[in-house]
């Protein structure tokens, strides 16, 4: 057995990739479907069928990779931020590996160790590779859908990278693609994978998409795969192909009557354009407003939709030019229209949309990995010439065992300031709108600030923005730069502590160096308020003490239909608490009406975190948090609460 790391590109006879019509194999596929058949017909003629190894269904899985080709991974450096970040976590233990949590990152340290395998061909990565494979088996049950759609994906495209196929084929034929089948119509939590691709035109069903394509795929089930397409198509916008999904709150539609998962071009509301916008997560933040409630629903959709695009695009789907370029329309709307670019992990997704469309959006390397996907500024970065290392020796018969958990690294912290270079002469040809301001959710607050997101927009052309300059004044003191903000931000997140009033300016710089007016924000004051300010009903409310907590004490109850009340007047409201093993859902309502519903079970415990954040109209309202009673793992608390009002 050959220990040369070779996936499904290496495995055909490296032909050009050519179009392929979605649905329909080429010629040449059908061709070689053809001989393999003759082939089948002339080995039981003489006795042989029986000894040659199961194959995969379609020329799909032997003739191209789930992903991108070990060939062209190889083209790719060993040196440089990129590959840094995405070696560090290969040489991490993969952890506990449970595809029912759908906070786990074990699919991530799996999916890197096979991108670095198929790099450098070092046998102890396809052996870690494989033996979480088989730790995986299994492990989605007690879980849902979306959990599963999340963690599926990097398993199997890694299973691929290392070519489980020739390096254990008992297992792979045997175990794994046997299970992978299984998965499409699994029952978890009352939906199937394939249901929840078909019905939720939300991050449920992106991500659900993209684990079917991704076991399709590897199985080279092209019946799967063209109906997975056609799911896909109709997302986008194209009903013709499908139609069949079910609809939350209409008002973000450009046409209430014929609902689609990303607006059409061109597409207005009230005055506002609507284009790109992807209404069944943007319902999330709350019914049609301009400007929106802030919610990252979208960029949580768009990694399950842009990992499923790719994916597709792999087998010969023409994706990312479907329906007017219908996922960069949805880019263009956060960045532009709403003022939301990519942030945390959603970082990964830049690299991919550049790649696939030209643009500009990329951030720097390394890029943090996103909740299925990642490692994209390495994958889709710049090639090198160094040649190929040698072929590797044959896998050794035991897989090395899992390694035990580690921790995971760090959110980036806000970039440094960086020196302001002097503006020039005249006035710039492009301008930012006064900034607002929102909480921010966050993995984990200090204990002396709280996350504050600034947002702008640009008026202008885009290709003649060179940078924003922000500055924030304290308390009615002399403003102060913030930080020096990129082309491709419209916004920013930055710790400010409580008790004190902020007012934020921006202004826009051209590529000519000159500079517009000052856009000047309204001032706001942060506030926190302990656990005490909320009022409480329903029975089980019980007060925990403990120093991670920021008042020293939380409120906590596991009965359901427990809630909490927390009246106030702002624009911006947060709940801050703790995640953990024993925590369940809540439902969050903003006066009155449900918002979203917040699952707050880790793996592990963490105090402090944002669980919720909502921007408002400027008066007095209430923010009702409400214990679903999570079988299992019930418990709700509240430690905090925070707002900004205006002075």
């Amino acid at each position: 057995m050959s220990g040369n790391p070779q996936n499904g590109a290496q495995r055909a006879s490296n032909q050009a990739a050519g179009h392929v019509t979605p649905g329909r194999p080429t010629g040449d596929r059908r061709g070689r479907l053809i001989f393999i058949a003759e082939l089948a017909i002339m080995a039981m003629l003489v006795g042989l069928l029986p000894n040659l190894p199961p194959g995969p269904r379609s020329a799909n899985a032997a003739g191209g990779p789930v992903l991108v080709s070990v060939d062209t991974l190889r083209t790719r450096p060993t040196s440089g931020a990129a590959w840094t970040g995405l070696k560090a976590i290969a040489d991490l233990p993969v952890g506990t590996i449970s595809l029912a949590d759908q906070d786990s990152a074990a699919d991530i340290h799996v999916l890197a160790k096979g991108l670095v395998f198929a790099r450098l061909g070092t046998e102890s990565y396809r052996q870690a590779v494989i033996a979480a494979l088989k730790s995986a088996v299994g492990t989605e049950q007690g879980g849902r859908t979306l959990a599963l759609g999340r963690n599926l994906p990097g398993f199997v495209i890694a299973a691929d990278l290392v070519s489980l196929r020739t390096a254990d084929p008992a297992f792979d034929t045997g175990t794994f693609r046997p299970w992978l089948r299984s998965l499409l119509t699994e029952v978890l939590d009352g939906r199937t994978l394939t249901s929840t691709h078909e019905d939720r035109p939300n991050n449920w069903g992106t991500h659900a998409g993209a684990a079917r394509v991704a076991i399709a795929a590897y199985l080279g089930d092209t019946a799967v795969l063209a109906r997975a397409a056609a799911v896909f198509h109709g997302y986008l916008g194209s009903r013709a192909d499908y139609a069949g999904f079910s609809w939350g709150d209409l008002s973000w539609q450009c046409d209430s009557s014929k609902p689609v998962g990303i607006n059409p071009a061109g597409c207005t509301k009230s005055g506002v354009s609507i284009d790109g916008v992807i209404p069944d997560d943007m319902r999330r933040g709350g019914v049609f407003q301009w400007p929106p409630v802030d919610t990252n629903y979208p960029w949580e959709n768009l990694q399950g939709a842009l990992l499923q695009a790719e994916l597709l695009h792999t087998a010969g789907y023409d994706t990312w030019n479907w329906e007017n370029r219908a996922l960069l329309r949805a880019v263009r709307f956060l960045y532009n229209r709403a003022g939301w670019p990519a942030v945390g992990d959603d970082q990964w997704q830049t690299w991919l949309i550049d790649a696939r469309y030209g643009t500009s959006y990329r951030v720097a390397s390394p890029v943090r990995y996103g909740k299925n996907f990642g490692f994209t500024d390495w994958i889709y970065g710049a090639s090198t010439t160094a040649a190929a290392p040698p072929p590797t020796p044959a896998p050794t018969p035991k897989p090395t065992p899992t390694p035990a958990v580690a921790p995971t690294p760090p959110v980036a912290s806000t970039p440094p300031v960086a020196p302001t270079p002097a503006p020039v002469p005249g006035t710039a040809v492009v301008s930012a709108s006064a900034p607002t301001t929102s909480i921010a959710t966050t993995t984990r607050l200090s204990l002396t600030t709280v996350p504050v997101r600034v947002a702008w927009s640009l008026s202008g052309d885009p290709a003649k923005l060179a940078r924003y300059d922000v500055q924030r004044s304290v308390d009615g003191g002399a403003y102060q730069r913030a930080v020096t903000a990129s082309a491709t931000t419209t916004r920013l997140v930055v710790a400010l502590s409580p008790g004190h009033r902020y007012r934020f300016r921006v202004r826009a710089v051209d590529r000519a160096g000159r500079v517009s007016a000052w856009a000047t924000g309204s001032d706001t004051t942060l506030a926190r308020r302990q656990q005490a300010a909320g009022r409480y009903a329903g029975s089980g409310w019980l007060t925990a003490g403990a120093s991670v907590y920021l008042g020293g004490t939380a409120k906590a109850s596991r009965a359901a239909r427990a809630g909490v009340t927390f009246a106030f007047s702002g624009t911006s409201v947060a709940w801050i608490g703790p995640v953990g093993p024993t925590r369940g859902r809540a439902a969050v309502y903003v006066d009155g009406r449900l918002v979203t519903t917040v699952n707050l079970y880790r793996s592990t415990f963490h105090p402090r975190q944002v669980l919720f954040a909502t921007r408002v109209a400027a008066g007095s309202h209430t923010l009702t948090i409400r214990v679903a009673g999570t079988a299992g793992h019930p418990w709700v608390a509240v430690d905090a609460f925070a707002v900004l009002s205006p002075r």
